[in-house]
């Protein structure tokens, strides 16, 4: 049986700068130096949450060769004019040891970054849209580690993961029964709102602080 856990949260912006901004702004913490992920076009920053981490996410404007298809839409200018007038929590990914094949996601394939090595599946767009289901990166992608996972070397931060809210309508019932199926450990929050368009759906990450027990809201 595959085990599932949530790897990382992904907090999206049309620059890096932008985002690691932001969030520095809300935690009051220093993120990571940069990462490159040169064939998906892609840079970003990271910071420790205890047993998962935050990514802070956006297209390298040095790579001239980025991938026209990288993870979370980001590549597509339709979907950053929608979703990222401001940098914002669009989606997570879920770690397993066992990437068997799925309906809703599309084929694995192997990413590296340095000594970092890892299999990744996005969901399948076309199988969502078909259902419904517009903004996919509502939609976890999954990982799994072919190496060590940068977590276990990442600095610690004063911030540990409390729970994620996920808000849908009922084109997103489908989500839900996915999430329920992994039988995953951490805390989610469903809030059904059948009154939101598929834009205004969202994730809500909670962090608690150790510093004084006070808890920060990334959306």
């Amino acid at each position: 049986m595959a085990n599932f856990k949530i790897d990382h949260f992904v907090f999206g912006a049309n620059t890096l700068i932008e985002g690691s901004n932001t969030i520095k702004k809300i935690l009051n913490e220093d993120l990571s130096e940069i990462n490159v992920h040169e064939t998906m076009g892609t840079h970003n920053r990271v910071i420790s949450l205890g047993s998962s981490y935050l990514e802070v996410i956006a297209l390298d404007p040095k790579n001239q060769n980025a991938n026209n298809n990288t993870w979370f839409n980001l590549s597509d200018k339709i979907y950053r004019e929608k979703f990222l007038k401001t940098p914002k929590l669009i989606s997570f990914v879920i770690s397993s040891d066992d990437l068997s094949s799925s309906i809703f996601f599309q084929k694995e394939f192997l990413v590296s970054r340095n000594k970092y090595k890892w299999f990744f599946k996005k969901p399948n767009f076309e199988y969502l849209n078909k259902n419904n289901f517009t903004n996919t990166n509502l939609f976890p992608s999954l990982i799994n580690w072919q190496s060590v996972s940068p977590l276990n070397e990442m600095k610690k931060s004063s911030f540990s993961f409390d729970s994620l809210e996920i808000t849908l309508n009922k084109n997103h019932n489908l989500l839900y029964d996915f999430l329920l199926s992994l039988n995953l450990k951490e805390k989610i929050i469903f809030n059904f709102n059948d009154s939101l368009n598929d834009e205004l759906l969202s994730l809500e990450l909670t962090l608690k602080s150790s510093m004084n027990d006070k808890y920060i809201l990334i959306s």
